[in-house]
This record gives C-alpha cells, sequence and structure tokens, in this order.
C-alpha cells in the first residue's frame, strides 16, 4: 500500500498546492517509483493539472458513476500522467463541477487508488473539509503549510487544535512554513514562538520562480533543479524517503498494540501502593489488585486524569460558566481540547483514531458525567442500572436482568460518581452515612451504598426515570390491563375515590401511579410528596415537595410525614405520596378521611390482603399506641379501592387485581375483588399467557358513578364465559376474550 502525505493549509492563498505539485515530483526524482497526485481543493479545482501543463486529464467525478463497478486494475490505465512518471488525478475540472461530487466517492477512489502507487500526494485544501480528512485517514503524515503572515499562523494553530479534536495524533501532523524571506521582518524564531511547535521545514521565498513557472506550466523543482528552493523540496523528500520518517509517521496512523513506558508502569505501581485515608484502599474495598497488572489503556486514561487536574481547572470552570445557559457544553468542549492535548503528551503509543476517541470521550465521561454509565443510560432499552462493585455492571432489558461488559478503573472512580450524583442535591455520603437516596438531572431515582455497609465495594442502583412518561395507552398495550380496566380506573380517580397501589419492588407501582394520576381533571390542585421526584403530572397545577436527609451535623432533615402534614395546609383537592414505608401513613389516612378525597399513594406488598396489614403496620410506627381496630376502622373508611401489580416470570409488569374495601366484619376488614389477571400457561418464547376478566362482582361505587354522570361500557363487571372457548391472549397485549355487553 502507498505511503500517503495529506497536505492542507488553514487558508487559501498559503502555496500549499505548489507544494503538493513539486513535493510529488521530488518523490519521482528521489525514489524513481510510482507516485500519484490527488488533487481534493474544490475551490482550486483544476489548479494541480494547470501547473502540470496538463490538458485532458480523468477525473474522480468522471469516475463517480461507475464506482460499483470499478477495480483498482481497471482504473489504473485511465489516471493522466505528466512526461516524468507522475500521475494525476483531480476531483473535478473546475470548482461548480467539484462541489456536485459526493462524499463516498472521494472515499472509494481513494481505497481504489492505494494498491496503485509507492507515494500518494493528496492536496486537500483548506481548513478542515470532510474531503481533505477523508485523505487524513489514510495518510502516514499531514502536512499544513502556513507562510510568515501572523493571521494565517494563527488560523494553522485553529486548525491543528481541530485535528486534534478529531483525534489525529498531534505527532502526525507537521508544520511547514512556506515563503519565508531571510531578510524580512518576520524571522523563523518568531514564527515558532507564534505556532508553539516545531515545524518540519522552511522553505525560502522566490516569487519570482514560483511565478514564472507556474505560468508556463512546468514545475520548478524539474526545469530549475540547481535553484535553492528546488534544493529544499529535494532534500525534504530524501529526509522523507531515505531516513524513513513517513513510515515512523505510518506506524502512528495505524492501530498497534497499546504499550506505557517503564515511567508510566511505576506511577500505576505508586498507584497501587497508596491508600486513600480512612476505611478503603485505592484498588478496592477489599484492598485487592484487579485482574493482575492494570492493562496499558487503563493506565493511560489515569495519567490523564493526573495531568488534567494540572492543566484545567473544572472547579473553576464550574464557577465561571455557572450563569452560562450553553454551561454544560462549554464545559465539555473546553474539556475535550485539554483531554485531547494531554492525550498527545502521555498518551503517545495510542495513535489509532477510533482508540483515541474512546479514550477521549471515556475520560470526559468520568470527569464531567458518570463514567461508564454514560452509555446506558443513554440507551433507551435499559430501564435499570445496577452497579455491583466495580467490576459487575448489570442492566434490566425487556425485564429481563443482563451483565455488561462495562467495569470502573477503581473503587475512587465509582465512589467520585457517586459523590457527583449526591453533592448537587445537599445530600452526603460517608462513613458516617453510607446510604443515600437521590435522582440524576433527568429525574432517574438512584440509590447507592458504600462501604463498611457494602462489603464488595460500593453499589447503585439507578431505576431509569422515562423521557416521556408512559399513558393508559402504553400500558394497554404493553399487556398491563385492558381498555375495559383502563375505563374502570379513570372513573374511579374522575369520581375522587381514593386508590391504594400495591406491588413488590419494580413491579411497576410507580408508573401505575403516574398514569392514574394524568386522570386527574386540570382545574385541581395536586400536591405530590415523594423520597425523590419521580412523578411526572402534565397538569398545570402540580405543587411537588420532596423530602430531606439531615445534614452532615445530623439536622435539617424533613421527613415525608412532615411533608404530608404540611400539604393540608396548602388547600390541596388532590394528594399524591410517592410511597408509603413509614408513619405517614396515619396522616395519609387522616387526610383520605377529613375531605381529601381522590388521593392516591403507594405500598410494598404481594396481595391486597397484604396491603391491608402493610398499611396498619406502617401506622403503628406513628407511636400513637392506637388499638388496632381504630386503625382498621380508619382504614376501611379510607381507602376505597386496592390495585396490586406484579413482574411476571417473563419481566413484564401487570395489573392482576382491582379490589374494592367493602367495610368490616367483626375485627376484619373485607376486600372484594372486581377483575383479575388469570394466567394459563407460556408460550413458546416464555412469554406469559393469560387473560385480565372481571369476578362478576359489580362494587358498591357504581351508584356514585351515576350520580357523578361517569359512564363506563356497559357488561364491564360481567364475567366471562368459562370453559374451552374461553381461552386467554398472550401477554404482549389486552385479552380478545369477548367480554359480554349489558350492565352485569
Amino acid at each position: 500500500m502507498a505511503r500517503v502525505v495529506a497536505v492542507g493549509g488553514a487558508r487559501d492563498g498559503v502555496g500549499k498546492t505548489t507544494f503538493a505539485v513539486n513535493l510529488a515530483l521530488s518523490f519521482v526524482k528521489e525514489t524513481r517509483e510510482r507516485v500519484l497526485l490527488i488533487e481534493l481543493d474544490r475551490a482550486g479545482a483544476g489548479d494541480g493539472a494547470a501547473l502540470l501543463g496538463l490538458t485532458e486529464v480523468r477525473t474522480i467525478a468522471d469516475f463517480a458513476p461507475y464506482l460499483e463497478q470499478l477495480t483498482s486494475e481497471t482504473v489504473g490505465p485511465y489516471i493522466a500522467a505528466h512526461p516524468a512518471g507522475l500521475g494525476l488525478l483531480p476531483i473535478a475540472p473546475s470548482p461548480d463541477a467539484a462541489d456536485k461530487v459526493p462524499l463516498e466517492a472521494v472515499k472509494r477512489m481513494l481505497e481504489l487508488c492505494l494498491p496503485l502507487a509507492n507515494y500518494i500526494v493528496v492536496d486537500c485544501g483548506a481548513g478542515v473539509d470532510p474531503f481533505g480528512v477523508a485523505a487524513m485517514e489514510k495518510s502516514s503524515g499531514i502536512f499544513l503549510v502556513t507562510t510568515p503572515d501572523f493571521n494565517v499562523i494563527q488560523s494553522t494553530r485553529r486548525m491543528i487544535d481541530q485535528l486534534q479534536q478529531l483525534q489525529f495524533p498531534q505527532q502526525l501532523v507537521k508544520v511547514i512554513v512556506n515563503r519565508l524571506d531571510a531578510a524580512g521582518p518576520i524571522t523563523k524564531e518568531l514564527v515558532l514562538g507564534r505556532l508553539g511547535r516545531p515545524v518540519l521545514v522552511t522553505l525560502p521565498k522566490d516569487d519570482t520562480l514560483t511565478a514564472t513557472h507556474a505560468a508556463r506550466g512546468t514545475p520548478f523543482v524539474l526545469d530549475a533543479p540547481r535553484e535553492k528552493l528546488t534544493r529544499h523540496y529535494d532534500e525534504l523528500a530524501r529526509q522523507l524517503v531515505e531516513k524513513g520518517v513517513l513510515d515512523q509517521l505510518g506506524q502512528l496512523a495505524r492501530p498497534q498494540d497499546v504499550g506505557v513506558t517503564d515511567a508510566r508502569r511505576q506511577v500505576i505501581a505508586d498507584d497501587k501502593a497508596k491508600e486513600v485515608a480512612g476505611w478503603m484502599k485505592s484498588r478496592g474495598g477489599r484492598g485487592g489488585s484487579r485482574k493482575g497488572e492494570i492493562d496499558a489503556r487503563t493506565g493511560v486514561k489515569m495519567l490523564i486524569h493526573k495531568r488534567l487536574v494540572e492543566v484545567l481547572d473544572l472547579k473553576r470552570l464550574d464557577r465561571e460558566l455557572a450563569n452560562n445557559q450553553d454551561r454544560d457544553k462549554v464545559l465539555r468542549e473546553r474539556a475535550e481540547v485539554a483531554i485531547s492535548r494531554v492525550l498527545d503528551e502521555e498518551g503517545g503509543t495510542i495513535t489509532d483514531r477510533a482508540d483515541r476517541k474512546r479514550i477521549v470521550k471515556e475520560v470526559l465521561d468520568e470527569a464531567l458525567g458518570l463514567g461508564p454509565l454514560e452509555d446506558l443510560l443513554a440507551d433507551d432499552r435499559v430501564t435499570e442500572v445496577m452497579v455491583n462493585g466495580r467490576d459487575n455492571v448489570f442492566v434490566e432489558i425487556s425485564g429481563k436482568l443482563q451483565k455488561t461488559n462495562l467495569s470502573f478503573t477503581d473503587d475512587q472512580q465509582l465512589l467520585a460518581v457517586i459523590e457527583r450524583i449526591v453533592q448537587p442535591l445537599g445530600r452526603r455520603i460517608d462513613e458516617k452515612s453510607p446510604m443515600v437516596d437521590a435522582r440524576l438531572p433527568d429525574g432517574s431515582r438512584v440509590n447507592a451504598i458504600i462501604p463498611p455497609l457494602a462489603i464488595d465495594g460500593p453499589a447503585i442502583t439507578i431505576r431509569k426515570f422515562a423521557k416521556e412518561p408512559f399513558k393508559v395507552a402504553d400500558l394497554v398495550r404493553f399487556g398491563a390491563f385492558t381498555p375495559e380496566l383502563a375505563d374502570l380506573l379513570r372513573a374511579c380517580v374522575e369520581a375522587r375515590l381514593n386508590i391504594l397501589i400495591s406491588g413488590g419492588t419494580g413491579s411497576g407501582k410507580t408508573t401505575l401511579l403516574n398514569v392514574l394520576s394524568s386522570f386527574i381533571p386540570e382545574d385541581e390542585r395536586i400536591v405530590t410528596v415523594e423520597d425523590a421526584a419521580e412523578l411526572q403530572l402534565k397538569q398545570p397545577h402540580v405543587v411537588r415537595m420532596e423530602s430531606r436527609p439531615p445534614n452532615i451535623e445530623g439536622i435539617g432533615e424533613v421527613k415525608i410525614r412532615d411533608l404530608v402534614k404540611n400539604c393540608l395546609r396548602m388547600r390541596p383537592d388532590r394528594i399524591v405520596v410517592g410511597e408509603c414505608r413509614g408513619a405517614e401513613a396515619l396522616d395519609m389516612l387522616q387526610a383520605m378521611n377529613t375531605g381529601h378525597d381522590g388521593s392516591l399513594t403507594t405500598v410494598h406488598s404481594n396481595s391486597p390482603r397484604d396491603a391491608i396489614s402493610r398499611l396498619e403496620t406502617l401506622v403503628m410506627f406513628a407511636g400513637l399506641d392506637l388499638p388496632s381496630r381504630a386503625i382498621r376502622e380508619q382504614i376501611a373508611s379510607a381507602v376505597h379501592i386496592l390495585v396490586q401489580t406484579t413482574r411476571m416470570s417473563d419481566g413484564s409488569r401487570k395489573v392482576i387485581s382491582v379490589a374494592e374495601v367493602t367495610g368490616m366484619e367483626a375485627n376484619t376488614i373485607t376486600l372484594q375483588e372486581i377483575y383479575s389477571f388469570r394466567q394459563t400457561g407460556l408460550d413458546s418464547n416464555r412469554k406469559v399467557l393469560g387473560q385480565h376478566m372481571a369476578t362478576g362482582f359489580i362494587p358498591k361505587f357504581v351508584s356514585k358513578l351515576d350520580a357523578l354522570g361517569i359512564e363506563l361500557p356497559r357488561g364491564i363487571f360481567a364475567a366471562p364465559p368459562m370453559g374451552p372457548g374461553a381461552v386467554a391472549s398472550g401477554a404482549s397485549g389486552p385479552s380478545h376474550a369477548p367480554i359480554p355487553r349489558g350492565r352485569a
């Protein structure tokens, strides 16, 4: 394959086309091998042919319609050649024609040309152009031509930074200073000072020579071999060929095994030996090393993190950009530039562009985001993320748990992610308070626990927050319930019945609570109380409240119970409590019994009967020493509807029971099931088969619905016919069994 030299410039008029043409001819003179000049400068299309004095030239535009049929063997004979032996392939005969050439055609022609020559010089045009970048990706060296003009030099520096952000190794980028006047006011030293980096070669100014031969169409490296400028070109070609400079640069451009120097290994070894003050060693919760030695790529990332602290004060930048609307974007852009520069200094052996891009992204995510978790949080398929220590990251997709191949560098990185989550919320996690509930900016719920409570290292559980909350139609489509059952629940909310949703962890309680809350009319005032705000109500009149843990001094805690008491003074039409898990259950029951009908909440339990027992137990946490009968009477008069959810064996979530609280008999609260889900088996893909069906019981609240003018589909409470013909539908959608019409 050819050694490719990509020639570019920050601006037009710096002489890059002249440089590309004459360098290519110097390669011909020096090597006597096959050399090809490819012209991708769209603004200067046709200039290369003019400098070489060629008139009939096939272009990429000519080949573009036939790319699928072309091979290197069929392209070769049609490439125009200069008498000296230099092949020429322009992009098009004119700038207008060049603008119509698709980028894919350019990429394909570059591939076809690689086997045709030993050396290929590509004129990439001015600036970072997509066509030029395509050539740079194939190059053994990127030569940027500049002139001793401070504005041009400044533009060149910016272009170098742009190439760095595109993850081209900076060792691959070489600067050529053209037209340097030894007697002029701008010296080589001034140019070097402004560039801030060494140059490959300086070419003396000789406008007469270049202009004369350009007008004749006779390149000066051929017609004026003894001129000083020609000797500079020939010497440059000799250095590139004989001393193997291009071969050395070519190694940078190719993917290779990543290694680290002895010095880098020593830094990593030093890090292993150090311990963080307190309860955790830097390499893990139990102080052990991770899989022996750290891989080289991780070592380079650790070095970049160290240097990044020196070259970029992220905390200071964060303060400076506090009032900037694009704060996150600007902060990320500045950090990306700094990381790319440090990578060139510390990660010189990592030169594959794809690998460099991955490292820059990973360091950015670790410095400004949530590290390896960023990709999982961006994946819409993932509903839950579980980190069981640095090496065990699991996700839930379609209700099933899967282990990922992601991991954290060490426990300190995992701890830093937890700190980044809780700090903006004013919460803390340390030895004194090793557990925390928090939420991400998008609303996703987070629980974290660290050693000494978490034996195998810090653990995080993230319940992802849907970008768009599920609507009732979504749950019907998922098979969580049927349209008839959805109508029934909507009617219960509109009739201001108090509803308790119960279910196990991850059974869909909060999702269902959000859907039921969406049925509340828009002209009512809603007050929500949650541990970590998850509800996404779209009504215009909503007040959201969130509990607060104690501060570092152990004061300032605001419990759910305090918020429930407070919301009673806020003139709510509806009270929605995300979850009752303590003494607030008593206050919630009292609110339901004192004119705040239509309230909704959730509780952890495995069945409607268990939900009643659980609620009774939670009321006892209030410490008022109430008799059991008094508590049960409170529950029986406050709660009207119990909705039970569960996660099935195939990962799907379903409403499996809707029951009415009908009163008390002796000391027992009586329930009557209205709807239930009956599972009939599993299909060939292990998906649950079953049917939502009415039990035939007509609830007491029907009269209230009639009085309020709330209509339900006729026959909604009629039990379906039993027998072989009443086989259920699959779990992926609602039941298709016939529901008899006419009120039961």
